[in-house]
């Protein structure tokens, strides 16, 4: 029964993703080989941990219209970098280890959406005081890098090999 319950969750996650990505036709997944896309999405963290730090220092600076100018590039960064992720991270993990074997990539790549659900909430920038921003702020920048240590320490090393596997000679 839980096998079941994880199979009906990944299966409408993965379809929540791609209508995610329909919707956001600019945000389509990039084209890219596999190993080199890995390298982008890994380079993205730091472009992301980087932009939240130009967020806080902005704000700060009580320099609201630079704040948002900022953490509207991270968005359009994340909102890429799910996508690809979502649409080829994920597939290619779950075609290799199944639904069950990737439960813990697929419990990581959930924590986009509380991520995404907080940057909001850090764009609101006219409501709140320098306090309550730099206090969300230190929060989304938290959650980005919990988030990215797990993606580059276990998601992106076993897509990887599951990649390798699936252009080796014979299959497995």
């Amino acid at each position: 029964m839980a096998d079941s319950c994880l199979v009906e969750e990944a299966g409408s996650y993965l379809a929540q993703a791609d209508r995610t990505c329909m919707a956001e036709t600019r945000y389509a997944p990039r084209k890219l080989e596999f190993e080199t896309l890995v390298k982008l999405l890994v380079e993205e963290h730091s472009a992301m941990r980087e932009g939240l730090l130009k967020v806080r220092r902005a704000a700060e600076s009580a320099s609201f219209p630079e704040a948002s100018m900022a953490l509207q590039e991270v968005d359009r960064v994340f909102r890429q970098h799910i996508a690809d992720e979502e649409a080829s991270v994920l597939r290619i993990l779950i075609g290799d280890l199944g639904v069950k074997g990737a439960e813990q990539e697929i419990k990581i790549f959930q924590q986009h959406r509380p991520i995404h659900q907080l940057m909001k909430q850090v764009a609101e920038l006219a409501s709140m005081t320098a306090s309550d921003l730099a206090g969300e702020q230190a929060k989304l920048l938290a959650l980005l890098e919990e988030h990215t240590a797990a993606e580059e320490g276990r998601v992106f090393p076993r897509a990887l090999s599951s990649y390798k596997k699936k252009q080796a000679p014979h299959g497995r």
